[in-house]
């Protein structure tokens, strides 16, 4: 089956990511866009506001989606879903799909649908954000670069100050702090969050101890790379906080002050206390051989508003299924492109994007 329209459809749309989705695809393609969600209001009250932007009611959960993706081409998905239902509803229709989820457990079930996907001549990219998204694209790139990889190290910096929609924050408090399998030297091994910290330079922030978290970037790469050892860690730009949560997993209070607390509770408390910066930072380091010689390329984004970054990745990966064709299947953002045009456009929407290779000997 072949899509019945070619309209833009952001399901999230007025949501923390998809208020800019829209808002930067309305100002950089044709298609029309329709900004959709369980809120009839919201929706309609937010596509007023933006010329080229539409609203439309769906909910992921319903049981049909014959109205809700009538005359649409392409989905991009702002906000996580139970499972890869409406995913496998997009396939089925010839639809191509755009997806910022960091749940690696969602991520695994839409790739299950690969065949519907091809078989309809639909399009899905997973991993589209910082992390993952631009991780995978930055590991990816360099082990290219590479003649032998021994290992990636991925590390995120959060800004306690960030505007974090409550998907994110419910994901962090609830997945990634648990007890996850990673890969090390080519097995699959059963780590817990908030342990084993690593001391790790970041830039503008310094020496930083940053630990074991359940980022989706580890686990996607270790399934669609050969590289014998990926790893991602995380820290806050508050030492206190990082050490305070690192100490209440140590000493096995985590999860009950989380119990006792409420995970509502807790996304409505960083919704309405935010302290700390605003900024945020993306990291990877690979390790591996080029020439001979020792190699580590390590690469970066910087900057506030972690939420418009994901925003502006995920626009320019639409722009890119709208521009051109892509092969069909389910795909991982680095299976099919580089990086060049996401630093491009992180660039031009004022993000600091590095870059450093050393050569000889590694530490």
């Amino acid at each position: 089956m072949t899509a019945t329209g070619d309209a833009i459809l952001v399901v999230g749309g007025y949501g923390t990511i998809g208020r800019t989705v829209c808002n930067e695809l309305a100002n950089s393609v044709s298609e029309g866009v329709i900004a959709a969600g369980r809120s009839p209001e919201k929706a309609h009250r937010f596509a007023d506001t933006i010329a080229g932007v539409n609203a439309r009611t769906l909910d992921v959960n319903e049981e049909s989606f014959d109205e809700s993706l009538a005359g649409v081409g392409t989905v991009v998905m702002c906000l996580d879903a139970a499972d890869a239902t409406f995913a496998r509803s997009c396939f089925e229709r010839g639809i191509d799909y755009v997806d910022i989820s960091p749940d690696d457990s969602l991520l695994r079930d839409i790739e299950t649908a690969d065949g519907i996907a091809r078989k309809n001549g639909s399009t899905a990219v997973l991993s589209v954000g910082l992390s993952p998204g631009m991780t995978n694209l930055f590991v990816s790139d360099a082990a290219a670069e590479l003649d032998t990889v021994d290992r990636a190290d991925i590390t995120l910096l959060l800004g306690l100050g960030e505007a974090f929609g409550p998907d994110t924050i419910k994901w962090t408090v609830e997945d990634a702090f648990g007890r996850f399998s990673v890969q090390n030297s080519e097995q699959s091994i059963s780590v817990t969050g908030l342990t084993e910290p690593r001391m790790v330079r970041i830039p503008e922030w310094g020496r930083r101890r940053a630990y074991r978290a359940n980022l989706a970037d580890q686990q996607v790469l270790a399934r669609t790379t050969d590289i014998p050892t990926v790893e991602s860690r995380l820290c806050y730009d508050s030492r206190v906080v990082t050490r305070y949560l690192a100490a209440l997993r140590r000493t096995g209070l985590f999860q009950p002050v989380v119990s006792m607390l409420g995970v509502n509770i807790i996304v409505k408390l960083a919704d309405t206390l935010p302290v700390g910066s605003d900024e945020s930072v993306i990291k990877t380091a690979v390790r591996g051989s080029k020439n001979g010689r020792l190699s580590r390329i390590e690469q970066w984004v910087r900057g506030p508003d972690q939420a418009r970054a994901t925003a502006l990745v995920a626009v320019q990966v639409t722009s890119e299924l709208v521009g051109s064709s892509q092969p069909a299947g389910v795909l991982h953002i680095q299976e099919l492109f580089d990086s060049s045009p996401f630093v491009e456009t992180l660039l031009e929407g004022n993000y600091e994007v590095g870059r450093t290779q050393q050569q000889g000997r590694v530490s």
